[in-house]
């Protein structure tokens, strides 16, 4: 910033009237402030030195007649500037006043990301051309932007979900709006891993990271969207992605991750044009999968297998073979909706392979293990890993069924609440990082219950990070063990509190701190994107599924099924979903508040053990033609002809499952 000058508008500000203080000539300079107040009598003074000066300035500002300077700048090298915009007024006894003052900014030029990841410029600019039109922006749109901010937060919290878990799940969304990401004015969507204090940590939107997070998807599809564009316009020919952009080898669990991602993409998307124009480079990216880790096509994967915990694991793993079948079983799905039933027969046939071979021979009686190969990697055998049904929590986000058995997968999150949670970690070794103060509890990644710790094992073993802790909570949650699950994601909450912790070392971690900030999990950097797994706990608990092309709605509640609501996002809009239970009768309400929903199917759980059920739905106060059909477990309710949903519309379902029964 190169110095102040008053408004060339002598003072008023912009729209409708007030005071502002800005950065002079933005032609040659690279970006500006501004200072305002929402007030038509307020003043404005360019630039001031010292304290004296500026309390000089304001006494004889107070005379209409004294004039005030119009420019102040440019600054010297290393020097500043300060600004100034003042509002006065008088308070009569009972009275109060609200004045706002602004600060915005307007830096187009910026150089975003590192080296050849990333661009230049700031997608801002695209929208305004200074600080000041952002001002404008603002004083008039205002009213508007705190309407609908205060509309999200209101929706969000009017739950039946606990205080903590809808903080939880809320809270890691500010990680969009830290250095960890970034937007370019040519279009492109920047992640980091984390940030530390001073710039960005680990580049390249590292897909075995980001692979975790939800909560940027489900909140803001296009861009979830435009990082799969992304990935596959730096796909090599074979399939391959890089795990870093804008060059990198291949990770296992990245490149599976970006088959499940793409998948999810469609579903939130509102038609199938999207799939239709990615589908050649997803079914690459199984396809690489295929022939770099299973060239034997027995669904088991074999070869040094790079991973998201910095290094090759070797042979044949459920954390990261669990993955594979889930994303063979998301590739399936894609090919059959695009009528590739030559891929998909054959993703199936695979998936079908290795879903029993890896049952049988990595289920040890309590939980899933890693069978290494002869050769020596970061392996760790008989160890109890909290990624160890990594693909069940995918596939329980995407409604892709059972990855192994349901009874084996329920042991095995048990197993992981058993050995890997701590009520404290007073004696407990972590490293290299140190996550966790002593008194504070938490989920190790891996343990070893029955010994057999590798003299080389996995890196991170000993170390407690949220975005896995989140995932494995999820997991639990969906598959029957709700207080487990809640316990493990209640122990990231009490960890998180606001109280700062210090004292905390471990490698480059001692320099930035175990910060307890409640905003952004630490992991390799604060505000870790990682951490946006937390949304996959709102999702666990409202057992939701979205599928916006074909209209489908899946709520299947676990976290108090008899009397729940919960916030609702949908392809296209959002608000709150609820369902309360009676004496086998159900009553469901959809209250739209944001965007609209077309819905052609809505799939609930039955309750009791009726065969039948009768359904009435209303939307818009009209009756709306629906049959149901109970099959699976599953109750579907299809509408005569597609529902659209508009926001401040609620759609109620009544369904009788005891009269239908009596019938």
């Amino acid at each position: 910033m190169n110095g102040y000058r008053a408004s060339p508008r002598e003072g008023a500000a912009p729209g409708a009237g007030g005071a502002i203080a800005e950065d002079g000539d933005r032609a040659r300079k690279p970006g500006d402030l501004v200072l305002a107040v929402h007030d038509p009598g307020a003043r404005a003074l360019a630039g001031y030195g010292t304290w004296e000066s500026l309390t000089q300035w304001w006494e004889s500002a107070r005379d209409a007649a004294s004039p005030m300077p119009a420019a102040a700048g440019p600054t010297k090298q290393g020097e500043t500037l300060n600004g100034a915009v003042a509002s006065d007024f008088e308070l009569g006894p009972g009275e109060k006043r609200t004045t706002a003052f602004v600060l915005c900014w307007h830096f187009p030029e910026q150089q975003l990301g590192s080296g050849l990841w990333g661009g230049r410029g700031v997608m801002y600019s695209q929208w305004w051309d200074s600080a000041a039109a952002v001002a404008d922006y603002l004083e008039k749109d205002l009213p508007r932007l705190t309407r609908e901010t205060t509309l999200y937060r209101d929706t969000l919290c009017d739950s039946t979900l606990p205080y903590w878990l809808i903080e939880r799940v809320s809270s890691q969304v500010a990680v969009l709006r830290t250095p960890t990401c970034f937007w370019t004015a040519d279009g492109y969507f920047g992640g980091w891993e984390g940030c530390s204090p001073a710039k960005g940590c680990c580049p390249g939107n590292c897909n075995h990271v980001w692979h975790y997070a939800q909560a940027h998807a489900r909140l803001f599809p296009e861009i979830a969207r435009l990082m799969r564009a992304q990935e596959f316009r730096h796909q090599e020919p074979n399939g391959a992605i890089p795990h870093r952009q804008p060059k990198s080898h291949p990770a296992c669990d990245g490149q599976c991750g970006a088959v499940l991602n793409s998948y999810r993409e469609h579903l939130l998307s509102r038609d199938d044009r999207w799939l239709k124009e990615n589908w050649p480079n997803i079914r690459r990216a199984m396809e690489f999968v295929i022939a770099r880790w299973d060239a034997d096509e027995d669904g088991c994967l074999s070869g040094p297998q790079w991973n998201t915990l910095d290094g090759n694991l070797g042979g044949n793993s459920s954390w990261l073979g669990s993955l594979y079948l889930a994303a063979l079983r998301a590739a399936e799905e894609m090919a059959r909706l695009e009528n590739d039933a030559a891929a998909a027969e054959r993703f199936r046939t695979i998936f079908t392979r290795g879903r029993a071979a890896q049952d049988r021979l990595l289920c040890n009686g309590e939980y899933y293990i890693q069978i290494p190969e002869r050769q020596a990697y970061q392996d760790y055998g008989q160890g109890c890993h909290i990624d160890q049904v990594l693909g069940q929590w995918w596939a329980d986000q995407l409604d892709l069924g059972e990855i192994y058995p349901r009874p084996r997968v329920q042991s095995a999150l048990r197993a992981i609440f058993a050995h890997n949670f701590r009520a404290d970690f007073r004696g407990v070794r972590q490293a290299p990082r140190v996550f966790v103060a002593a008194e504070d509890p938490g989920t190790q990644m891996i343990c070893w219950p029955r010994g057999d710790r590798p003299a080389d094992h996995t890196q991170y073993a000993d170390e407690v990070m949220t975005g896995f802790e989140y995932a494995a909570a999820a997991a639990m949650i969906g598959n029957g063990l709700l207080r487990e699950g809640l316990t493990t994601a209640r122990a990231v909450h009490m960890r998180y509190d606001g109280r700062r912790r210090s004292g905390l070392t471990g490698g480059d971690y001692a320099s930035w701190g175990y910060s307890g900030n409640p905003f952004g999990d630490d992991e390799c950097g604060k505000f870790y994107a990682r951490a946006m797994s937390s949304w996959s706990l709102l999702l666990a608990c409202q057992g939701l599924f979205v599928d916006g092309p074909r209209g489908v709605l899946a709520f299947r509640p676990v976290w108090q099924p008899e009397n729940h609501r919960s916030f609702l996002v949908t392809a296209e809009g959002w608000g709150t979903i609820g369902q309360e239970v009676r004496d086998d009768r159900a009553l469901v309400v959809v209250d739209l508040r944001y965007g609209s929903l077309r819905l052609n199917e809505l799939v609930l759980k039955p309750q009791g053990k009726s065969r039948e059920a009768r359904v009435a739905a209303t939307a818009a106060n009209r009756d709306i033609p629906c049959k149901s059909e109970l099959m699976d477990g599953r109750l579907k309710i299809r509408f005569a002809e597609s529902l659209t949903i508009a926001a401040g519309e609620r759609l109620t379902v009544a369904v009788d499952f005891a009269d239908a029964a009596e019938k």
